[in-house]
Order: structure tokens, then sequence, then C-alpha cells
């Protein structure tokens, strides 16, 4: 394919002198010469335009000004700019304003190898760009996709406590009553002691059952999400003995039933972290709901840890807490240090469809 480079030069001895240079060492581009910058739009509007050299004096035009332009149409397109002027800060600003090269017009053999140069540097920067702009849009392809796996999988747990609340649960519930009845019916003594037995093993069938369901869908989360975290919250603190206070800056608010879940999961496991590895005396739990963005923060006084060690040894908990956040659009963290306890915070929008929270820099 052949180069075309748009020429930006009033003079055409020097424009002449110039294709000459570029023809004497090996290259012989199409070329379009231009005076000004309706010339340029002009030109890039007509043909494909490889790179752009450009004269630092015109009379009504500049080098500044026709980098603006070529780069306002093209951002990684290779410009050079030619003068006849010896002025470092001139050429340090031309750099500064996008100009991949700078060349003196009594250097004018130089122009060949900057040209060259050049285009292998817009190349990379081609490259690159792509590059990054694939892996943008791999990782709006995982997200969503991570984001339907867990719609998915909610309204597939969603499902399944159903069915044993309502199949396994009702022949549960059943079998109590035909036992019931049995014992009645029984005099034989010697077959009580069986019947009591199977009465033990049906209950035990029964809280299973009970705890299955909640494992796969916790039914106060039909409640609400904040009263399910205050139920959550409560549980914690009479089966551990830790201190626990939970706290919520609105009682109601709208939110997907994945992503009530996703919080509820989240503080489900850092209280169980905190009961099997902290070591604390406090917890405070606090859900903080504004506009596009709910916030769920759990932090302990416990011993803690350095999060350099993750990098060691990964938690797979916090790494798939991590993930989760990120699939539905929102952020997540663990700070922790040595003997100050740890904060975990996990913040996602309410509702599908919202734009993805970004973080302020700290």
């Amino acid at each position: 394919m052949p180069l075309n480079i748009l020429v930006v030069e009033d003079s055409e001895l020097d424009y002449e002198l110039l294709v000459a240079t570029l023809s004497r060492e090996g290259l012989r581009p199409s070329t379009t010469r231009v005076e000004d910058e309706t010339g340029m739009r002009d030109a890039f509007a007509k043909a494909r335009v490889d790179a752009v050299i450009t004269d630092h004096n015109l009379p009504r035009f500049d080098s500044f000004a026709s980098l603006k332009v070529a780069k306002s149409i093209d951002a990684d397109i290779p410009v050079i700019v030619l003068s006849g002027e010896m002025s470092e800060d001139l050429a340090v600003a031309s750099l500064h304003a996008g100009a991949d090269d700078f060349v003196l017009k009594t250097r004018m053999f130089r122009i060949a190898a900057a040209l060259q140069q050049s285009l292998k540097a817009a190349g990379a920067r081609r490259d690159a760009r792509n590059a990054v702009a694939a892996l943008a849009q791999s990782e709006a392809k995982l997200h969503a996709l991570t984001q339907h796996l867990e719609s998915a999988k909610e309204d597939e747990r969603r499902a399944i406590a159903q069915e044993i609340h309502d199949d396994i649960g009702g022949a549960l519930t059943a079998l109590k009553f035909e036992l019931v009845r049995l014992k009645r019916t029984v005099r034989d003594a010697g077959a009580q002691p069986h019947l009591d037995s199977i009465s033990q093993l049906l209950e035990s069938a029964v809280v299973a059952s009970h705890r299955i369901q909640h494992a796969l869908r916790p039914a106060v989360l039909d409640a609400g999400l904040v009263p399910a975290l205050e139920w959550l919250a409560r549980g914690f603190g009479e089966r551990s003995g830790i201190q626990i206070d939970f706290q919520a800056n609105r009682d109601e608010f709208e939110i997907a039933p994945d992503r009530a879940a996703a919080l509820y999961r989240v503080a489900q496991e850092a209280l169980t972290n905190i009961r099997k590895h902290a070591n604390a005396t406090h917890v405070h739990m606090q859900l903080f709901a504004l506009g596009n963005e709910v916030t769920l923060e759990v932090q302990d006084d416990g011993h803690g840890f350095d999060p350099a060690s993750l990098q060691v040894t990964p938690g797979f908990g916090v790494n798939g807490m991590m993930e989760r956040a990120r699939g539905l659009g929102g952020w997540s963290e663990v700070s922790s240090s040595p003997g100050r306890g740890t904060t975990v915070m996990f913040s996602i929008p309410p509702l599908l469809g919202q734009p993805a929270i970004e973080r302020e820099a700290e």
C-alpha cells in the first residue's frame, strides 16, 4: 500500500526539495501539499493520510496549529515539524505538543529516517491503543458474563430453595403427621424407642432442609435487605458472643434481588471470617445507600493481618468478593494491618443497567 503524506508547506521550492530528499533515500510516497487548516481537513477527508510533515512558519498557519488539526483527526498519526529556525525551546515545545520529531531544514537529510522512525512509533501506539481497547472490551464482556451468571445463579438458588420448601418440606411435614398418628395406634412398647428414633431423624431432616433453604436463598431477604442484615447481625452476636452493632442510613430503597443477595452474602462471609480468625470483641456493620451506589462496610477490632500476605497466599474468598463486585459494576476492598483490625467494603449499583461506580482518587 503506497505511503500517503500530507505536507503543510507554503514554499513550492521547499516542498520539491522535501520530495526529492525522500526519493533519494528510497521513499517514493504519494504527497499532497496544503497551506492551512482548510487544506488539511480537505486532504484528510479525500484520502487516507499516513503522516504529516509540517513547516513551522506559514503565513496563515504554524506547526502547532497543524499538530492540533492532525491529532484531532487521528490521535496516533505521526507528525514531523520542519523548521528553518534553530531553537531548542521550539523543538522541545513541538515534541510536548505531540510531534514525533523536529527536523531543521538545513539538515533535511534526516527527514527520511525521521519519517520511518515516526511511522514505526505510530504503529506501536496504534497497537497499544488497540490492545487497551480489546482488553477493555474483553473485561466488559467478562463483567457482563459475571453479572449474568450471578443473576442466573441466584435465580437457580431461589428455584431450588422453593422446590425444597414445597416438595421436600411438604413431604417431611406429612411424614411428621403420619408418625404422630402411628405412635397413637401402635401399642407395642418395644416399638416406641424405634418410633422415637425415627421422630428424631425426621426432625433432623427438617432442620437440615431449613438450613439448606437458607443457604440457597435466605428467606429473610424477602423482608428487605436492611431487616435481613439486622437479623444476620443479631444472630451473629447471639452465637459468637461478640458485640456487634448495625446501622443503615435508609430503611427502604429499591434494589435488585441478586444485588441484595450479593450484599447479604458478603456480610455473611465477613462475619464468618471474623468469628473464625479475627479474635475480635466488637464489630461495626454499616449499610449506606445513596443514588446509584449501595455500600456495605464491616469493621472489626481484631488482630488484623498484613494485606501483603494475600499476594503470597491469595484468599479465594477475598478474590471472589472483588470479582463479584466488578461483575456487578462496583468495587470492593479489604484493608487491615496487624493489631488494628480489618475493614471490608463492598459497593455496587443497586439496579441492573446503572453506570459502573468509579472510585474517587484518594
